[in-house]
C-alpha cells in the first residue's frame, strides 16, 4: 500500500512538470540552476577572452598556472621550485627525483656505488647539464664545448624492410649506421669521443616592419673529428637544445 502511495506520488510529481515544461513554465529550482550556470559560462569567458590592452597586465594573469602558481622570487632558480599545489607526499618524491637530476655520474668501477654506471660516451654528466637550472639549453660559444645541445643523426631508408618500419611508424628515423641516433661528444677517460658539433653562422640581414634592419645570424651545423670512422653520405643533422623543464 505504501509503495503503491509512493508511485502516485511521483506520478503526480511527473504530471506537474511535465505541465510547467508543456506550457512554457520553468520551476524556479531549474531557473536558478540555468541563471548559475550561465554566470559560470560567463565567468569563463570573462578569462579567456583576448585582451585588447597591452599596457597592462591583465586581471587574471596573478596565477597564469592556477593553483600551480609558485610566488617565488625571481632568480636563477626560478624554474627549480615544485608546483604550489603538491601534496607534502608529493612533494618528498619531487625533491627525491630532483636530487638524482642534479647528481654527477661517474663512470664504473667506483667507490660511490651510487653514482656510477656512466659512459663509456655521453653527453653530459647529469640531467642538470642539459637542462640547466631546469630552464631551456643553448647553443655553444665559439670555443665552447656543446653541452646542452647536441646532434641527432639519421639517415634516408635504404632497404624496403626501413621504409616499411617509417611506414608503420614503428621507428621515427633510421640512425646513423656507425655512430647511431646521437653523436656523443664526450667518453670516460681512456675512450675516445664520437667526435665534436661545430657551427657555423652566416649573418642575416632582415628588414622588420617599420623598415628597421637587423642582423641575424643563420646556422650551419657539421661536424668534425669524427673518431670511428667516416659518417654515411646522407647523414641529416638535426640540432636540438634542451628543453625547460618547469615544475617537473
Amino acid at each position: 500500500m505504501h509503495k503503491a502511495r509512493l508511485r502516485a506520488r511521483n506520478l503526480s510529481g511527473l504530471f506537474i512538470l511535465l505541465a510547467a515544461l508543456s506550457s512554457g513554465e520553468v520551476s524556479p529550482a531549474i531557473a536558478g540552476q540555468q541563471q548559475t550556470d550561465e554566470a559560470a559560462r560567463q565567468r569563463i569567458a570573462d578569462v579567456i577572452r583576448p585582451t585588447g590592452d597591452f599596457t597592462k597586465p591583465e586581471k587574471f594573469e596573478l596565477r597564469p598556472a592556477g593553483a600551480a602558481t609558485v610566488f617565488k622570487p625571481v632568480n636563477r632558480d626560478i624554474f627549480s621550485h615544485s608546483s604550489a599545489n603538491m601534496s607534502f607526499e608529493r612533494e618528498l618524491t619531487f625533491k627525491v627525483g630532483n636530487g638524482i637530476f642534479k647528481k654527477l655520474w661517474v663512470s664504473s668501477p667506483s667507490s660511490t656505488t651510487a653514482s656510477d654506471g656512466l659512459g663509456p660516451l655521453f653527453n653530459a654528466r647529469s640531467c642538470q647539464r642539459c637542462h640547466l637550472k631546469d630552464g631551456r639549453g643553448h647553443p655553444p660559444e665559439p670555443g665552447e664545448v656543446a653541452e646542452s645541445m647536441f646532434l641527432r643523426l639519421s639517415v634516408p631508408p635504404r632497404t624496403d624492410a626501413e621504409k616499411q618500419l617509417l611506414a608503420e611508424r614503428r621507428v621515427a628515423v633510421i640512425p646513423e649506421p656507425t655512430y647511431g641516433g646521437q653523436l656523443q661528444n664526450f667518453a670516460i677517460q681512456g675512450i675516445e669521443a664520437e667526435g665534436e658539433m661545430t657551427i657555423a653562422y652566416t649573418p642575416l640581414p632582415v628588414t622588420l616592419a617599420d623598415g628597421t634592419v637587423v642582423t641575424l645570424r643563420k646556422p650551419d651545423y657539421g661536424v668534425a673529428n669524427l673518431k670511428y670512422g667516416p659518417m654515411h653520405p646522407d647523414v641529416m643533422l638535426s640540432p636540438r637544445v634542451a628543453p625547460p623543464m618547469l615544475g617537473l
